[in-house]
């Protein structure tokens, strides 16, 4: 796959025209006549550059303009509407253009360079808070330069409901809360992580009760268990970082955190997933 990092790498011309100094940061150049896709080698100094060779890598029939105009920035819809486009066999290149006018291209997409991160949280509220925040960072292109597509894995607490049931917090909104409510049950059902069977205990020393620990990392439900590499959260701030649970590399988030922090761990993430 061909994949510029960046539109400032691509030059495009309406017409052919040889001979003509080139932007010196030009690796790619389109030529709408034809259409050309042609590889480029330039020397000299200052912002325009000789052209030494001129490569041609896709013409014709095999160059297609997407008719839309798109975010260029995100990485992994590009990667994905170009191996559609590409399917028939016949097209290889997929040209598109961004808002701002500037041109980037998709040469022989491939899917598979895409990094799908499971995402680990539980529901309510709904969507789960790791999740909305991923899905606006997404929408907003803070992280359209990594390829990266995201895969939700969501305890659903209701599944725990009973009569005798505890939860964490009000915040929830299943119900009785150990924040909120006396514990008057003989043998109470504590849905929550260490920390909340922990204040469970403070006021119910030695009481018999049943605990189902929610914690992402700490909880062995098969839902929380990643099929490759991992994003979570845990209200123990002495986790966040990275981690490996069952062979595969994962990012703990504090419990609260904001976008602005999940976005920075989604990046170290990515970056120890690729280095």
């Amino acid at each position: 796959m061909i994949f510029p990092e960046d539109y400032k790498f691509v030059g495009i011309k309406d017409e052919e025209r040889r001979g003509e100094p080139i932007y010196f940061s030009t690796e790619f150049l389109i030529s709408r006549d034809g259409p050309r896709l042609y590889q480029v080698k330039s020397s000299g100094e200052g912002f325009m550059r000789q052209v030494d060779d001129l490569e041609i890598i896709s013409f014709g029939s095999e160059i297609a303009f997407y008719p839309e105009k798109l975010d260029t920035r995100n990485r992994t819809l590009l990667i994905d509407l170009a191996s559609e486009i590409c399917k028939n066999g016949k097209v290889n290149t997929v040209v598109f253009q961004g808002p701002d006018e500037h041109i980037t291209f998709v040469k022989d997409p491939d899917p598979s360079q895409i990094l799908t991160i499971d995402v680990l949280d539980v529901s309510p509220p709904d969507p789960p808070w790791l999740a909305h925040v991923l899905q606006n960072l997404e929408r907003c292109g803070v992280l359209g330069d990594l390829m990266l597509r995201f895969r939700l894995r969501i305890m659903d607490l209701r599944r725990f409901d009973c009569d005798c049931v505890y939860y964490p917090c009000r915040a929830s909104g299943l119900g009785r809360s150990l924040d909120s409510d006396r514990v008057i049950h003989t043998h109470p059902r504590i849905v929550g992580c260490e920390v909340s069977r922990e204040i469970f205990l403070t006021t119910n020393v030695d009481k018999e009760h049943e605990f189902i620990n929610i914690c992402p990392i700490q909880s062995r439900d098969p839902v929380f268990e990643p099929c490759g590499p991992f994003i979570t959260r845990c209200c123990k701030s002495e986790r966040r970082g990275l981690i490996n649970r069952n062979g595969h590399t994962g990012m703990v988030v504090h419990w609260g955190e904001g976008p602005w922090k999940i976005a920075e761990a989604v990046r170290c993430l990515a970056g120890a997933l690729r280095a």
